[in-house]
């Protein structure tokens, strides 16, 4: 009995491993073919995949997508297939509108299709001015530039270097392009150059109490008007000749002149040694009377000092440019006030200078002297010139002397640059409005007005 039951048992626990083999074995081939599709279709379906997305780099705004998969209607049928709406993406890189479609079958709606302008770019590389400079180096009489180096403006200059009377360039160097089109400019060097009347000491000027005065001296154009000055009690006549064209917000350079013996102011009027017509508007000249016409070394130290401040007051001087110039007497006192008042005079001039003491010592200061042939006697080189060539610290040697009927005019060597000293000689008398042989006119003033302009 026990042997029967014990066979039965056996028999139904074959039978149930059995089914369950069997049971096994079709959940492991559904599960397999479960991961090759499903869907509701049927088949395999994904409503999305993966995506990348960027504004200008790999874009997919569906990526790899399959509405329904493979699909059996009747064949292999996908609606979608692997579709990408918009492919990689940039501003100016590729661009796809599509991707590979199946519509069924193997079909493709739009097959491998490419953006709109496949390699695209809105602008390639591009740059909308490169480096550029609002300012660059800017003076206001140096190198100026409104540009810099850039790609919109090149390098353009408004002024360059510029003075009143110095080099002067109009426009400097400018472009207007620059790289942005090329290499382009409209400019190039400047329209000004080296131009100047004798007055390119302004920039440095030192105004005088009269600049931005309207002035009350009287002026002498044409005829001496005489202004009066009382000093130390006795009154004082001087004359004063403006620019025509007087700007009281301009330092004009000044020049005071002194007459010979038994003269007086009213024989410089108009024409101031010849030199105001040569002056181009460019300084103001003044002159004084002596007493009875005699200087004296002394007592018109002050006269000159009270005239010199009456003209500075009034009228707008460059202080650091007021120079002397005279004529035998007159000569005379130009040396003394050169070497009496040091440091107020910026350059002299003395024409067969004698009547006063001459200094026996000075500070250096610019001169020109000269003499004729025939002067008086005891005059020479070496009364007239020689003395400023040494204070100056020049080499003294002997002059050349003028031909008959000509001049000559020399300069001694071994002067500081800022402390010249020149001597002329020439085929004459007693005077300072000498003339050449077969001449109407005096070469002097054109020798005078390069020597006293140039400071």
């Amino acid at each position: 009995m026990s042997s029967r039951i014990a066979s039965l048992s056996s028999q139904s626990c074959h039978r149930h491993l059995g089914w369950l083999r069997l049971t096994l074995g079709g959940l492991a081939l559904c599960f397999a073919l479960g991961l090759g599709c499903s869907g509701s279709g049927g088949g395999g379906g994904g409503t999305g995949g993966s995506q990348q997305s960027g504004s200008g780099g790999l874009t997919t705004s569906g990526g790899a997508t399959a509405s329904g998969g493979a699909t059996s209607a009747g064949g292999t049928v996908g609606s979608g297939g692997s579709v990408a709406t918009g492919g990689r993406i940039g501003s100016g890189g590729i661009v796809s509108t599509g991707g590979n479609a199946d519509t069924g079958g193997t079909k493709a709606a739009g097959g491998s299709t490419s953006g709109s302008g496949g390699s695209v770019a809105t602008g390639g590389s591009t740059g909308s001015g490169g480096s550029t400079g609002s300012g660059g180096s800017t003076g206001s009489g140096g190198i100026v530039s409104t540009g810099g180096a850039g790609d919109t403006g090149g390098t353009k200059g408004t002024g360059g270097t510029t003075s009143t009377a110095g080099s002067t360039a109009s426009g400097g160097r400018s472009g207007s392009g620059g790289n942005a089109a090329g290499a382009s400019g409209t400019g190039g060097s400047g329209a000004g150059g080296s131009s100047g009347s004798g007055d390119g000491g302004t920039a440095n000027a030192v105004p005088s109490a009269g600049c931005n005065k309207t002035p009350t001296l009287k002026n002498s154009p044409s005829t001496a008007n005489q202004n009066t000055l009382t000093v130390s009690g006795a009154s004082r006549q001087f004359v004063v000749r403006w620019p025509t064209n007087y700007d009281n917000t301009h330092p004009y350079r000044l020049i005071l002149d002194f007459h010979g013996a038994t003269g007086s102011d009213t024989e410089e009027a108009p024409g101031y040694f010849g030199l105001f017509a040569l002056s181009n508007n460019t300084t103001i000249f003044a002159a004084g009377s002596a007493v009875g016409g005699i200087w004296d070394a002394t007592a018109d130290l002050t006269f000159v000092d009270a005239l010199l401040k009456a003209v500075e007051d009034d009228l707008c001087i460059d202080t650091s440019r007021v120079e002397l110039e005279g004529f035998s007497q007159g000569g005379a006192m130009v040396a003394t006030l050169a070497c009496s008042r040091p440091g107020v005079f910026r350059a002299a001039v003395g024409h067969s200078r004698g009547g006063l003491t001459a200094p026996s010592t000075c500070q250096p200061i610019p001169y020109l002297g000269s003499l004729g042939l025939s002067d008086v006697s005891g005059n020479s080189q070496a009364t007239q010139t020689d003395p400023f060539a040494k204070w100056n610290g020049c080499k003294v040697t002997t002059m050349p002397l003028a031909a008959t009927g000509s001049h000559v005019c020399t300069s001694y060597t071994g002067c500081p640059a800022d402390y010249p000293v020149i001597f002329c000689s020439f085929d004459g008398p007693h005077t300072a409005s000498p003339t050449d042989s077969g001449k109407s006119t005096s070469w002097m003033p054109a020798e005078v007005w390069p020597f006293l302009s140039q400071f």
